[in-house]
């Protein structure tokens, strides 16, 4: 094994989990959130997955942090299984996406005709809860609060994986550009991995990459995008 340097600078590569696949236990609809329900990956989800985790076997990772939605749990654990390390997993509950509350699970035309503005409102305002769930600030909160404990526990030039959601992503991205306020017009495309390279020396964070995407020979998605965020 090759030990890393200990003026190497430590690496997060943040996946985001791609779900299109509609449940047995949801009736299927178009336009829905879904947010922190747990919707299962599609086969080309599945596939991206995989992809995701071969191309990050040169990293040498040495642990992976999930989100409990099993979205995500999938691809945390095609992570551990491409690298010959097999490194350690761990479910971090805050690493969850956002909480849509009652809005979850249905179209958007019909949360606009019972509270008119609300999708507007929930785009737009951070502090803007949908009932019964939780607002962006919220979840910023929660999710910098596990990205600093995990970059704390991390030694210096060593690499950890966390596997989430799109929102997640968004949040740990603004959080090292600098910029929390403007998550929501990062790119973040599903299935996409994201790297956040942190000097050893000065604490200092990079993005050395934003949602790139896995190659793969072929691939369609026969369900669609019948969900979003």
């Amino acid at each position: 094994r090759v030990l890393p340097s200990p003026l190497s600078p430590l690496k997060l590569l943040a996946f985001c989990a791609r779900a299109r696949a509609l449940t047995q236990v949801i009736p299927p609809a178009v336009d829905c959130l879904y947010g922190g329900m747990d919707v299962p990956l599609s086969e080309l989800g599945k596939q991206q997955a995989i992809a995701a985790a071969a191309e990050a076997n040169a990293l040498r990772i040495s642990h992976v942090y999930s989100s409990p939605l099993s979205r995500a749990v999938f691809g945390a654990e095609k992570v551990v299984e491409a690298q010959s390390s097999r490194p350690g997993l761990s479910i971090e509950r805050d690493l969850r996406e956002v909480d849509r509350g009652a809005w979850g699970g249905r179209p958007r035309t019909e949360i606009e005709l019972e509270a008119p503005g609300g999708l507007a409102r929930l785009k737009a305002d951070p502090e803007f809860r949908p009932p019964g769930g939780e607002s962006m600030r919220e979840l910023r909160n929660r999710v910098i609060a596990t990205y600093e404990r995990i970059v704390r526990a991390t030694p210096p030039g060593e690499t950890v994986a966390v596997v989430s959601h799109m929102h997640v992503t968004r949040a740990i991205v603004a959080h090292v550009l600098g910029e929390p306020e403007r998550d929501g017009e990062i790119e973040i495309p599903l299935a996409s991995s994201s790297l956040v390279e942190i000097d050893a020396a000065t604490g200092v964070a990079t993005m050395a990459y934003i949602g790139r995407e896995p190659v793969l020979e072929s691939a369609r998605d026969s369900v669609g995008n019948a969900w979003g965020g």
